[in-house]
């Protein structure tokens, strides 16, 4: 996989917070801030996708993965 805005194959995944609510940080509840995976390009800084946490953890449940240690 490339980055679609330079070309690099430099890509890293990181994770962070979503807010899907609209509201400003600070008056946030739980439920208004989903995690989220990024891939990212270490050359520009684009992000190339973006995974909800919950997409990650069906996947690693569907192989059956116990631990990532």
């Amino acid at each position: 996989m490339k980055c679609p805005e330079c070309g690099s194959e430099k890509l890293t995944w990181d994770e962070g917070t979503q807010n899907l609510s609209g509201i400003q940080d600070g008056r946030l509840r739980q439920n208004e801030v989903h995690g989220i995976f990024f891939l990212g390009c270490d050359e520009c800084s684009e992000t190339v996708s973006i995974v909800p946490a919950s997409k990650v953890a069906n996947y690693l449940n569907a192989q059956g993965v116990r631990s990532l240690d």
